[in-house]
């Protein structure tokens, strides 16, 4: 699919209704639990923000809003529908902040999350209307900097935003080849030489999981094509007959 990305121009409505309204599409209270500390808020400008931030949502319409919030607040930003397209755009730029709604069409639970996690150089903002105990625990421990409950408003988005690119700037850029738990998998039986359809039976996904993960695994290695995968994961360890 053609990347989808976020048009300053006229696309996503204007900007004074929106700063008016408070930067608040919802006309709804901040979540108690995310408060904005002003002084945290305003630790790092968009002046110091070289890269786009990345938010992704499969609603236009929420893409739209988020995109122009942080417009407003004067980030450069790029949004995408598409959770491959994003990742792939993801594994190429320098250290950014993503901001990614959990429930994407075609990838399972927190498969996307641990693959921008799995990057290992971003800061990445979980958001979901689907927020619950278990899923932060496990966002967490996948590197998730953190998760924001739907609706958010553009005020917690942006201060959250400012929080993970602060600390970004503190820490080291290392590029270690990293794989996630589904990589691994697919990884496997790729080099089973098993197709994206028998593969998808097996672990129980679906053929379009599965093709995300193979693209994933393709850029990773920096492979043209499944016989070059085959033999960049045979080179890593993985071997034949998984």
């Amino acid at each position: 699919m053609p990347q989808s990305r976020a048009d300053s121009a006229g696309r996503f409505g204007a900007r004074n209704s929106l700063a008016a309204a408070g930067i608040d599409g919802h006309g709804r209270e901040r979540p108690a639990d995310h408060d904005v500390d002003l002084n945290d808020a305003e630790a790092l400008s968009p002046a110091d923000t070289r890269t786009e931030i990345v938010v992704i949502d499969d609603d236009p319409s929420v893409l739209a809003m988020i995109v122009l919030s942080f417009e407003v607040a004067g980030f450069p930003v790029i949004g995408f529908h598409d959770p491959l397209d994003a990742l792939m755009w993801a594994s190429e730029s320098e250290p950014t902040c993503i901001v990614v709604d959990l429930k994407m069409p075609g990838v399972e639970g927190l498969d996307l999350v641990a693959a921008f996690c799995a990057l290992a150089r971003h800061s990445i903002i979980l958001v979901s209307a689907y927020v619950d105990v278990m899923t932060t625990v496990d966002a967490m421990r996948l590197g998730v900097d953190d998760v924001v409950p739907k609706p958010a408003t553009p005020e917690v988005l942006i201060a959250s935003a400012r929080r993970g690119l602060k600390v970004l700037a503190t820490v080291p850029r290392t590029d270690v080849l990293t794989f996630t738990r589904r990589e691994r998998q697919v990884a496997d039986l790729v080099v089973a030489g098993r197709t994206t359809k028998q593969i998808a039976q097996t672990l129980g996904l679906s053929p379009r999981t599965i093709e995300f993960f193979r693209a994933s695994l393709l850029k990773k290695t920096q492979s043209p094509n499944t016989a070059a995968l085959v033999s960049a994961l045979t080179r890593i360890g993985f071997l034949p007959g998984g």
